[in-house]
């Protein structure tokens, strides 16, 4: 029969011991989540100093703020009426 809590065990010491030796050589970095390019950090937002980059996530931004505005419309437009509908039948 295979244990698989010991073999969980020798997976886990494996990954650290590789893990303790990538870390020393690697300062601490965030990556850009437009282009994917190291980073400080502490920058907030988690862009770099590209435009484009910067000009994409403004997109995105808007793009997000537009989703939202759309989920509220169909919640108001197909939910609602269907809750008032269940309530008016009692």
């Amino acid at each position: 029969m295979v244990d698989a809590k010991s073999i969980k065990e020798k997976i886990g010491k494996q990954i650290s011991k590789t893990k303790a030796k990538i870390t020393p050589n690697l300062p601490a970095h965030k990556h850009c989540r437009m282009c994917g390019t190291d980073i400080h950090i502490k920058s907030e937002p988690r862009i770099c100093k590209n435009q484009e980059c910067v000009d994409q996530l403004e997109k995105q931004e808007k793009n997000d703020k537009l989703m939202r505005i759309m989920f509220g419309v169909f919640f108001i437009a197909f939910v609602i009426p269907i809750v008032l509908r269940l309530f008016s039948m009692n």
